[in-house]
């Protein structure tokens, strides 16, 4: 018994220092997320993994474990065979999840999720989509991980006999072995098993997800139910969430601005591919990444303080046409049975007579799409299987074929139309093989050179369609799907990350309101209302939506991450993290503290609310 409990140690320690060594790499190839972290911060991060790494090397151990309480009876082969087979396996999953890990880290903000595993459907999307680190170099830091853990295993004797004949040892071997490892997969010997909560100690997320064992957190994911039954954010009673709902949303009696005199304009919905405002010259971003964004701000209506709801495509999308926010954890367009009840902006349109269709240059079947468009009522949905492509990244065709494809089909359309293009050319790993001007194979660099070539597309783009006939009738939204964390590697929480362009342009836009810049507050979810106030259409399902032109309706932005949220309006932004029961970013700290407390709270009571009609969508 005492030769394999020294057996089962000796491999629990490589297990541990191998994941000590993807905590530091996991750290350190985040260098962006380190500046102002002190060395003692880092050392507290090392210390609070422990636990969790010692529950994780238990579950990987287990089967070794139980092996080799099957070799105290027998020095047959097979049981040793099985536990090599078994080492090379865990070995080479634990390093694929850590480097799975980066590389969502740098996209995401976060480790693997349910979210993230919905998305293994799609293997060359999901790749694409986690290639905040170049699949090189994490291949190769995959590689360099596995050599080394099995060179560690191979300096133990896998082969050795624990054959015994005496009772004596086999009866406590039997009962203490498998009782030991359940108590490490717990995590020691406290009251409650540790949980996700337990590696949550810092105010920088990246240390507390980098005290988070990947493989415990797979482990668990595989574990529990991908779908919420309870309501894990009830932070107040029902009745005062759904009061602080209704004064979040509560219709406005004003006068709304009218933007257009068109009665009935045709609308066309231009959504960004990952734009923040950090590379939008017009909104204070770098300078020089987006020229014809900012020539066109000058004959728009440019809304300075607009963000997105998410960091995915499909929330945008969501919020965009169902006005229908993001959710922590999960999304509801993979969900059938849910997103299907959503309320739809199409099916409004359509009852006025709009013909609608949506263009996309990639795949429109990626992370249900497809089904969500039929749902919502569009009449037509281009993607790359609807006109011959000459070139394309990993996403689809380049953004000046997809703009001149909706140019083509526009010649034929029905009016009044609603048209929506969602663009691809800008998403990671910034594969367009165009120079714009940005020299340089970082990432960063990479990411401006993709945004000004579809901002350069972009603006050729609306510049024909001032030709085209129908273009005097026409508002025209322009609108990123989401932010990202780069040029300047912001958190996946920031409201920085969040904060995108909203522009209202098109020749149906009134003369005196171009080249205006509005302060007011909004996010994704507010189209909906302020589109269909503009054309005299009820909007009373769509319950998130406040209507921007409406002068006295509350105006406020609200976003999710991975397990929090973010709320902003024109006092105060406040970003909270669930797990971690702690505000991330106050935007202005010297305010009072009532100012911070009622937008925490409002944040709370909206985030309540959403997981409430996410549970009540599928009842």
């Amino acid at each position: 018994m005492r030769a394999l409990i020294g057996y089962l140690v000796r491999i629990i320690l490589c297990w541990i220092l191998l994941f000590l060594i993807q905590q530091l790499c996991f750290l350190f190839f985040q260098p962006g997320d380190l500046a102002g972290i002190g060395s003692g911060a880092l050392v507290t991060a090392l210390r609070r993994a422990l636990p969790m790494d010692l529950a994780a090397a238990c579950y990987l151990t287990l089967p070794v474990a139980l092996l080799g309480i099957v070799r105290l009876f027998t020095d047959r082969r097979w049981p040793v065979i099985a536990t090599r087979v078994w080492l090379i396996a865990a070995v080479l999953l634990t390093c694929f999840v850590h480097v799975s890990d980066i590389g969502l880290f740098r996209s995401w903000g976060t480790k693997v999720n349910h979210k993230a595993l919905s998305y293994l459907l799609y293997p060359d999307e999901a790749l694409a989509a986690a290639s905040g680190a170049h699949p090189g170099q994490l291949l190769v830091i995959m590689l360099a991980q596995a050599l080394l853990m099995w060179f560690m295993l191979s300096r133990i004797d896998h082969g050795r006999s624990f054959r015994t004949r005496s009772l004596l040892h086999i009866v406590p071997a039997a009962v203490l072995v498998p009782g030991l490892m359940l108590l490490g997969m717990r995590g020691g010997v406290q009251d409650y098993p540790i949980d996700r909560s337990w590696s949550y100690h810092s105010v920088h997320p990246i240390l507390n997800l980098s005290a988070m064992n990947g493989v415990w957190n797979v482990i668990v994911l595989l574990a529990e139910p991908p779908q919420i039954a309870s309501n894990p954010y009830a932070y107040m009673s029902a009745d005062d969430a759904a009061d602080r709902f209704a004064r979040l949303h509560q219709r406005s009696n004003s006068q709304r601005k009218r933007i257009s005199d068109t009665e009935r304009p045709n609308v066309v919905l231009v959504m960004l591919e990952s734009w923040t405002a950090d590379v939008v010259g017009v909104l204070g971003g770098d300078s020089g990444v987006t020229p014809g964004m900012d020539r066109l701000a000058d004959d728009g209506l440019l809304y300075t303080n607009f963000y997105s709801t998410g960091f995915r495509t499909e929330q945008g999308l969501c919020a965009l046409i169902s006005a229908f926010p993001s959710q922590p954890k999960t999304t509801i367009i993979r969900q059938y049975g849910k997103f299907d009840r959503l309320p739809s902006l199409v099916n409004v349109l359509d009852s006025a007579g709009y013909r609608s269709a949506y263009w996309y240059a990639g795949d429109a079947t990626f992370a249900n799409t497809r089904s969500y468009l039929e749902s919502m009522g569009f009449d037509v949905i281009h993607d790359e299987h609807s006109f011959p492509i000459t070139r394309r990244t990993e996403w689809g065709a380049y953004d000046e074929e997809l703009f001149a494809f909706h140019l083509r089909s526009a010649e034929r359309a029905q009016e009044p139309f609603f048209h929506t293009i969602m663009t691809s050319t800008s998403h990671e790993p910034f594969d367009v093989p165009v120079d714009e001007g940005f020299p340089g194979n970082d990432d960063a660099q990479m990411y401006r050179n993709a945004v000004h070539y579809t901002d350069r597309t972009l603006a050729a783009f609306i510049g024909s369609c001032q030709h085209q006939p129908w273009y005097d009738r026409t508002l025209i939204f322009i609108v990123a799907d989401h932010g990202h964390y780069l040029p300047h590697h912001r958190g996946n929480h920031t409201a920085e990350r969040h904060r995108i362009p909203f522009l209202i342009t098109g020749g149906a836009l009134k003369p005196e309101l171009r080249g205006q810049r509005v302060a007011t507050y909004g996010c994704h979810v507010d189209f909906a209302a302020t589109l269909l106030g503009q054309l005299g259409l009820p909007a009373d399902r769509f319950e998130w939506s406040n209507d921007l032109l409406a002068p006295g309706a509350p105006h406020f932005a609200f976003w999710t991450f991975d397990d929090g949220f973010g709320y902003a309006d024109s006092s105060q932004t406040v970003v909270w993290d669930n797990l971690g029961k702690r505000v991330l970013q106050l935007r202005d700290s010297a305010s009072t503290a009532t100012s911070a407390q009622e937008a925490l709270a409002n944040g709370q009571a909206l985030e309540q609310v959403l997981l409430d009609r996410y549970i009540e969508l599928s009842q």
